[in-house]
């Protein structure tokens, strides 16, 4: 494994350039690295002149700082520790006991002097709560490092993507406010202080991206992220819808086509309870939707070589939009019997569409899909045209693609007969 890691870095090395990404795995599968030079601990106010004068004497500082952790909400705790290095030295300032001297505070306003720190912006506002000062000169790593390629923004991967090392974490949540630090809290503070400098340092040595290329890679990084979150929130949309169905409640939520009523189409409390809730009268057929090709014949006895050939053709292609078709089968089974025709033909439709697909697959079993509307009335094309009260009437209605107004498209509609022929009743 460790032959791996070595390659890893040589090749990461080689090609000159910075990933954008890094795994916590891999990261934590490398040598470890720490400040190894002299730490003073200031604690005592006749300590801190001596110690400015050492700092102001230095062109580049790496700047970090730790407060007592809360577990409580609501609650925060000043900064207690702001640990400032060279490549020599590092100075931990314990301002739980000297306070923030001015000097100290006169550094930080040094126009002459680079501070260099990660998620700086907030080690400045907590050290300002103790002493006010106009910061100059200050650099923030996190701008910085996408300057490189590099989209990870923690300390510790950025760390590991330049130097191929990892630096240890492991006292962050240890109490900065007691009396004593120990040798372990000192390293990890002096450590972080030193890395940031490390970093800066490593990167000016570096040839960054050019700023097209780097402006491209950060705006697909936060959509990226975006999609990422809008995943999270639809996966907790189902969960709940699913719950609702499951429960024999109805439901509103998108399709591959408009927005639909939908319950468990194998409950037949259920469907009753859509039926009224629609105002439509029973012994009219709604159609289904199913994930995937196999479910058809789960909900049908029949499913000729021309239907499949319609369905395969009917599959979208990757990053195309579905093509939704609905085939109605002679011969439905295994479903509420209220959803049938009165020749026994259920309508079926395999749904790409990301939200319904997944949430057929969570339910395992097919969902009713009839029109977002009471009966007689006009289909709405979006969601922003949903009746009110059908809105209020409903069990759950869900979050997913409430914002898209673009009219969706009617599903293609082709019957097939019981001797093997089939027509088309919507093309």
């Amino acid at each position: 494994m460790y032959d791996f890691i070595e390659f890893v870095i040589k090749l990461m090395d080689h090609i000159k350039q910075f990933v954008h990404h890094i795994s916590k795995e891999l990261v934590n599968l490398m040598p470890l690295a720490q400040f190894d030079g002299e730490t003073i601990i200031v604690d005592q106010p006749q300590q801190v002149d001596e110690a400015v004068k050492y700092l102001q004497a230095c062109s580049v500082l790496g700047i970090d700082t730790e407060a007592r952790p809360s577990f409580t909400r609501g609650i925060h705790y000043p900064t207690a520790l702001v640990q400032i290095a060279d490549e020599h030295r590092c100075y931990l300032f314990r301002l739980n006991k000297i306070g923030m001297p001015a000097s100290l505070a006169k550094l930080f306003s040094n126009r002459s002097i680079c501070k260099v720190g990660l998620a700086f912006k907030d080690d400045l506002n907590g050290l300002r709560r103790l002493h006010d000062f106009k910061p100059q000169n200050c650099v923030e790593l996190q701008s910085l490092v996408g300057r490189y390629g590099i989209l990870d923004l923690s300390l510790q991967k950025i760390f590991a993507i330049i130097f191929g090392k990892k630096i240890s974490k492991s006292q962050q949540l240890t109490n900065w406010e007691v009396d004593t630090l120990t040798p372990e809290q000192a390293r990890y503070a002096a450590t972080d202080a030193w890395a940031t400098l490390l970093i800066y340092e490593a990167l000016l040595d570096s040839e960054p991206l050019p700023k097209r290329e780097a402006e491209q890679l950060k705006s697909a990084e936060r959509e990226a992220q975006i999609q990422h979150q809008l995943d999270i929130n639809m996966h907790k949309d189902i969960d709940k819808a699913v719950e609702v169905l499951l429960s024999g409640g109805v439901i509103l939520y998108p399709t591959d086509t408009v927005w639909g009523l939908g319950c468990d189409a194998t409950n037949d409390q259920a469907v009753d309870k859509l039926f009224r809730l629609k105002q439509r009268e029973s012994g009219k057929a709604v159609l289904v939707l199913v994930d995937s090709i196999e479910r058809i014949l789960d909900y049908t006895q029949t499913l000729t070589e021309t239907a499949g050939q319609l369905l395969e053709a009917s599959k979208p292609e990757e990053g195309d939009a579905p093509k939704p078709l609905t085939i109605i089968y002679p011969d439905a089974r295994n479903v509420s019997k209220a959803i049938m025709a009165e020749d026994g033909s259920l309508g079926i439709r395999v749904t790409y569409e990301k939200f319904s697909s997944l949430l057929c697959r969570q339910l395992g079993k097919p969902v009713v899909s009839t029109s977002a509307n009471f009966a007689g009335r006009p289909t709405p094309k979006a969601f922003c045209e949903i009746d009110s009260k059908l809105l209020e009437a409903v069990d759950y209605v869900c979050h997913s693609r409430r914002g898209e107004n673009k009219p969706a498209k009617p599903s293609t509609i082709i019957k097939l007969e019981p001797n093997g022929t089939f027509k088309i009743l919507r093309p």
